[in-house]
């Protein structure tokens, strides 16, 4: 053979052994892994590699609409249903949380799916009335309660005027004027009193047979009630003109005093005036107690709005004697 043709020949074969060899040595070789992917964290944690699972990230992406402006999602809020809330305003009342307890049944009441006077409704309402009747016969604090430190040569009337409330609801509220013996409280140098502040006003519902006593527009107390017989409660708007402790009933041509079993007035009278558009002939009614108390939610009267004794005695209390520079306290009366 040629030298020539020879020498080629073996240039090509040792070049062609020497790549064989080069790509099997690269194969025994181990693979180098891939470059990692630093991801930013928004807290000061270490940043981490990526992987192929999914993660969910610490911070909120904001979103950008079309119009080019941020939006932020908002958080979703779970949908508490009314017997959870109305479970936790019990278990808030029972820890002696009473104003929590209360706030709690009032969210209850504003609740476009819960309608007036329905069941769930009344639920509410009767709990806030019982949390309610706790506050107005103790001196356990409250938001709408005020606190009044007295100064020499005041009276219990006094303070009472001066602060848009009455003898009667001050006792309820301080135990410590309360005495066994009947008499009349002292109030002792420098004691401290509160009393409820607000304006007090009454809604009748006769078809639902429910008084309702509201404090600065929130229902705070609600009653059953009776009314008058054959649809004779006027429906309007009134006010309270005035109010009597143990009345005398005086029926065309007859006066039975107080006490007297024939009495259906009970213990306590609050007469109602016409107001506003009312018309003005719509006198001689009134809310009043009871000597028949199996009455109360039924049709039964003349035409007042009738209460159990003890019920109207605390309304009695807490409604403050018109007069002066006291307004008197509006009542409307609805079918």
């Amino acid at each position: 053979m040629y030298w020539y043709i020879k020498y080629p020949l073996i240039v090509i074969l040792v070049l062609g052994v020497l790549g064989i060899s080069c790509l099997l040595w690269r194969s025994c070789l181990p693979k180098t892994p891939e470059p990692t992917t630093v991801v930013a964290q928004s807290n000061n944690t270490p940043a981490t590699q990526k992987t192929d699972e999914p993660t969910v990230p610490d911070t909120v992406v904001e979103k950008t609409n079309p119009s080019g402006n941020v939006a932020t999602p908002k958080p979703v809020q779970p949908v508490i249903g009314v017997e959870e809330r109305l479970l936790a305003a019990q278990q808030q009342f029972d820890h002696g949380m009473l104003e929590a307890a209360r706030t709690i049944a009032q969210q209850v009441l504003k609740r476009p799916d819960v309608v007036e006077f329905d069941p769930t409704w009344r639920r509410a309402a009767e709990f806030i009335d019982m949390v309610n009747k706790r506050l107005m016969n103790s001196s356990a604090p409250a938001t709408e309660k005020q606190f009044y430190r007295e100064v020499k040569g005041d009276s219990l009337a006094r303070i009472a005027s001066t602060h848009y409330t009455s003898i009667g609801a001050l006792i309820r509220c301080n135990e410590g004027l309360r005495r066994d013996d009947g008499r009349d409280p002292i109030v002792r140098p420098s004691q401290t009193l509160c009393y409820i502040q607000g304006t007090w006003s009454i809604r009748v519902s006769k078809q639902h047979y429910i008084l309702m006593l509201f404090l600065n527009g929130e229902l705070y107390r609600i009653w059953s009630v009776g009314i008058g017989r054959e649809n004779r409660t006027p429906i309007g708007t009134f006010v309270i003109a005035d109010k009597l402790a143990n009345p005398a009933w005086t029926p065309p041509g007859r006066y039975i005093p107080a006490g007297d079993p024939e009495n259906v007035l009970g213990t306590r009278w609050l007469k109602l005036t016409p107001t506003g558009e009312t018309d003005v002939s719509l006198e001689g009614y009134g809310i009043h107690g009871t000597t028949e108390p199996d009455t109360v939610g039924t049709s039964c009267s003349l035409g007042c709005v009738r209460l159990r004794n003890e019920e109207v005695e605390e309304l009695f209390d807490f409604i403050p004697t018109p007069g002066g520079t006291t307004p008197p306290v509006r009542v409307i009366i609805e079918e």
